[in-house]
C-alpha cells in the first residue's frame, strides 16, 4: 500500500476541522444553556421542550387572567360596600318617613329629598367603570351603560301588551285551584326562569315545555324558590305552561323571567289571579313600564383561569339591583317610596324593598368573596403546575454545566494534540533527503 505524502497532512487537517466542530458546539452549548441548539440532535426532547413551554405560557395567561379578574371583583366589592351603606340609610331615612310621631309634610318631604339624592349616588354606583373604561354591572355589554336615568320622572305604569321581544317580568298570584300561564317562544333566548314564594302553605308547581314536564318543585312546598329551565330546552316555538296547584286558603306569587321573543297565549286561572308585571328590565316596543332602564346583558363574562376552570369576574346589573322576586329595580323601590313621601301615605311594604335589596346586594358580595378565594387558590395550583412545568422542561432541555465544561476541556486538548501532530507531519516529506 503505497501512502502519498499529502495524505498525512489532509488526514490532519480533517481531524483538526472536526475537532473544532465539536468545540464550537460545545461552547455554544455553555454560552446558551441548552442541552441541543437544533431538534436533530434529540427529537423526541424538541418534541417535550415545545409542550412544555406551550403549557407554562398558557398557565402564565392564566395567572394574567386571576390577576384581572380579581382586580374587576375587588372593585366591585368595594363599590356594592359603598351600595349597602347607601341602603342602610335609606333603611334609617324611612323608618323616620313611616313613623307618624312628629312627620309632617314637610319633614316627609325633606327624607324624600335625601332619598332621591341617595337614588343619584346608587345610578352612579351602578354605572361604575373599571380602569380599563369597561362597566362593572352591563355583563357582556361591558361597553353599554347598563342603568339609565333618562326615564327617571315618569310614572310606573302597568305593560298593556302580552308580547315583550326582550327579557320581561309577568307575575301571577292567587289562592284556591289550579291557574295556568300558557306562552309561546318567538324566539330563543336565555334560561327559563321561575321565582315563587308559596309563603306558609304549601303549593306545588310543575313547568312543561310542549306538553313535557321540564321543572317541577316535585310535591307540595313553602317559602321562597326558583325553576329554571335552560335555554336548550327552549327552542323558538315551543310551548311553555306554568301549573300551580293550589291547596284551600293558600296565598302564593311568582314571577316568570325570559330573554328573548315571548308571547303569552292565555291564562286559565281558578281562585288565584293572574296580573301583569309591575316593572320589566328591558322593553323595545317603547313602553317602559319602570322608572330606571337596564341596558346591559343579563350574561355574564366568565374567564379561563385553570387549564379546565372559569369564573366570572362581575355580576350584572339585574343578579345586583333587580329583585328577583318581584323584577322591580332598587331604584325604582328608592322612587316609590319617595313619591309616597311626597305624598305623605309612605308604606311598609316599599320600604320592605329596600330591607330586601340589602340582603341580595350582600348575597352578591359574599359570591364575590368565595370567587375571590376560589381564585387565590387557582393561583396557587397555577403556581405549582408552573415549577413543575419548568422542571421537567429543565430536565429536558437545560445544559447540565459539570458535563459540560468538562468536555470543553477535553476538547480543547484533542484539538491542541492534533495541531500539534499536523504541525510535525507537515514538515515530513522525502523530498528532503534529495
Amino acid at each position: 500500500m503505497r501512502i502519498s505524502t499529502a495524505y498525512p497532512q489532509q488526514f490532519n487537517i480533517n481531524s483538526m476541522f472536526d475537532q473544532q466542530n465539536k468545540l464550537n458546539s460545545t461552547q455554544l452549548k455553555v454560552s446558551s444553556g441548552q442541552k441541543y441548539l437544533t431538534p436533530a440532535e434529540n427529537p423526541s426532547a424538541a418534541a417535550y421542550s415545545l409542550g412544555f413551554k406551550q403549557a407554562i405560557g398558557e398557565a402564565t395567561q392564566h395567572q394574567d387572567n386571576i390577576a384581572a379578574a380579581n382586580q374587576r371583583l375587588g372593585l366591585e366589592d368595594t363599590t356594592l360596600a359603598t351600595v349597602t351603606e347607601a341602603i342602610q340609610r335609606l333603611q334609617e331615612l324611612g323608618l323616620q318617613g313611616v313613623s307618624d310621631s312628629g312627620n309632617s309634610v314637610t319633614a316627609r318631604n325633606a327624607i324624600a329629598d335625601e332619598f332621591d339624592q341617595i337614588n343619584q349616588q346608587l345610578i352612579s354606583l351602578a354605572n361604575t367603570r373599571n380602569a380599563n373604561g369597561e362597566y362593572l354591572f352591563a355583563g357582556i355589554k361591558s361597553n353599554v351603560m347598563p342603568f339609565s336615568m333618562e326615564n327617571a320622572n315618569s310614572t310606573i305604569a302597568v305593560m298593556p301588551s302580552v308580547t315583550r321581544p326582550t327579557t320581561f317580568m309577568d307575575a301571577a298570584i292567587g289562592g284556591t285551584g289550579v291557574t295556568e300561564k300558557n306562552y309561546t317562544v318567538g324566539s330563543a333566548g336565555g334560561d327559563f326562569k321561575i321565582s315563587y314564594n308559596m309563603d306558609t302553605v304549601p303549593d306545588k308547581m310543575d313547568v312543561y315545555v310542549n306538553d313535557k314536564l321540564m321543572a317541577s318543585t316535585n310535591g307540595l312546598v313553602s317559602g321562597s324558590g326558583a325553576l329554571s329551565i335552560p335555554s336548550s330546552e327552549i327552542p323558538a316555538g315551543a310551548k311553555v305552561k306554568v301549573v300551580m296547584s293550589a291547596g284551600d286558603s293558600t296565598s302564593w306569587r311568582f314571577n316568570v323571567s325570559y330573554s328573548g321573543g315571548i308571547t303569552e297565549d292565555g291564562t286559565l286561572a281558578g281562585s288565584g289571579t293572574v296580573v301583569e308585571a309591575q316593572s320589566a328590565t328591558t322593553t323595545t316596543d317603547g313602553n317602559i313600564p319602570t322608572a330606571f332602564t337596564y341596558f346591559g346583558s343579563n350574561t355574564q363574562r366568565s374567564i379561563q383561569v385553570g387549564s379546565a376552570r372559569t369564573i366570572t369576574d362581575g355580576d350584572t346589573g339585574t343578579a345586583v339591583f333587580v329583585s328577583t322576586a318581584t323584577g322591580k329595580s332598587l331604584f325604582d323601590a328608592v322612587k316609590n317610596f319617595s313619591d309616597e313621601l311626597r305624598a305623605d301615605k309612605p308604606t311598609l311594604e316599599t320600604l320592605q324593598e329596600l330591607d330586601n335589596a340589602l340582603v341580595q346586594v350582600s348575597t352578591v358580595r359574599s359570591n364575590i368573596g368565595a370567587r375571590q378565594n376560589a381564585l387565590d387558590k387557582q393561583k396557587l395550583t397555577n403556581q405549582d403546575f408552573i415549577i413543575n412545568t419548568k422542571t421537567a422542561l429543565s430536565e429536558v432541555a437545560d445544559l447540565d454545566y459539570a458535563t459540560a465544561i468538562t468536555n470543553l476541556n477535553a476538547q480543547q486538548l484533542s484539538l491542541q494534540a492534533a495541531q500539534q501532530s499536523y504541525a510535525k507531519v507537515q514538515s515530513m516529506s522525502l523530498f528532503k533527503y534529495f
